[in-house]
């Protein structure tokens, strides 16, 4: 019979496993809420967090309505990237790289298409899951609007990329994602 004070009820192999169940999920939700705690998804801007978010929109509004004004284009291109397949749809195309350290070249030009000169123009690569390895770098000018550069990816994976040009107190951000696929020798 079954009661409240009947002790071989704990002994069921059913309650037992109902208990197994709830107990595991209670661990893997705390196993998931302390790798949230400890290891936060990091966003290319620092500052740009759902917690902070109200305070820098208007900074990222007063970003993009200077850019517009400029009128500048942008085209990121490397000899080591993988062509995508051609019928990959235009939103999942990405930017795959396939050595490293692999060389990048930066065509800048200004809304009349006329190339933009004397850019200074740096390079900031995150690592999305671990902020020591990410680096900096630079591209130097190697011909009116075309600036190259050399970068070292430490390791395969996704990696974003943040290139920021200055021209006469003028800034103009880029943002590309990529995908480093570094061969094992």
């Amino acid at each position: 019979m079954f009661s409240q004070k009947n002790k071989r009820a704990w002994r069921n192999p059913w309650v037992i496993g109902l208990i197994a169940i709830v107990l595991a999920g209670v661990l893997i939700n705390m196993r998931m809420l302390w790798n949230m705690v400890h290891h936060p998804t990091r966003i290319l801007d620092e500052h740009y967090t759902v917690k902070d978010h109200n305070r820098y929109d208007a900074k990222w509004l007063q970003q993009q309505a200077e850019r517009s004004t400029l009128g500048w284009h942008a085209k990121l291109t490397s000899p080591s990237q993988a062509r995508n397949d051609a019928e990959a749809l235009p939103q999942t195309l990405r930017f795959i790289i396939s050595t490293s350290p692999a060389d990048f070249v930066l065509e800048l030009k200004d809304k009349d298409g006329k190339p933009v000169e004397a850019a200074s123009i740096k390079v900031e690569v995150q690592w999305p899951g671990d902020p020591s390895f990410d680096f900096k770098g630079e591209f130097t000018a190697s011909a009116a609007g075309r600036y190259v550069s050399s970068l070292n990816f430490p390791r395969a994976g996704n990696w974003d990329v943040l290139i920021h040009a200055t021209v006469d107190g003028r800034d103009f951000d880029m943002e590309q994602k990529m995908f480093v696929a570094i061969a094992k020798p």
